[in-house]
């Protein structure tokens, strides 16, 4: 069965170079903007979690995510338990000692609607350069 993009990696891999690399730096543009804009909603302790938020290329030049957590915020329940859990979503969703202090969804949701605007447009000029 086919992917849900694959009509759209299709379409993508039928530009031209310089139309490709156009479109994939307006997406990173829109995916750095949202990491910068949720570092500047992580609450600040040692700086680790916000700056844990990164974009990350996923399988090709369309696929980008923007993640926060990770190996760096990666902590051990208590000493010696050797069970780790990540920080970063025990700050996001919150716990039974400490209540949630969401940075990452919430602003993702926020920015959602101008992000996709923004998306929405590259695509369109892309389009009519095609």
């Amino acid at each position: 069965m086919a992917e849900p993009d694959d009509e759209l990696q299709s379409w993508f891999s039928g530009l031209s170079f310089k139309l490709k690399r156009e479109l994939a730096g307006k997406l990173k543009e829109q995916a750095d903007e949202l990491a910068d804009a949720i570092k500047a909603e992580a609450p600040v302790v040692s700086g680790t979690l916000r700056d844990s938020v990164k974009v990350r290329r996923r399988r090709n030049e369309l696929e980008l995510e923007v993640v926060a957590g990770g190996e760096t915020t990666s902590k051990e329940i208590r000493a010696g338990a050797g069970v780790d859990y990540d920080y970063a979503l025990a700050i996001e969703y919150g716990t039974t000692e400490r209540p949630a202090e969401p940075f990452f969804y919430t602003t993702a949701r926020k920015l959602m609607p101008e992000i996709q605007e923004n998306i929405e447009q590259a695509v369109a000029d892309v389009l009519a350069k095609a």
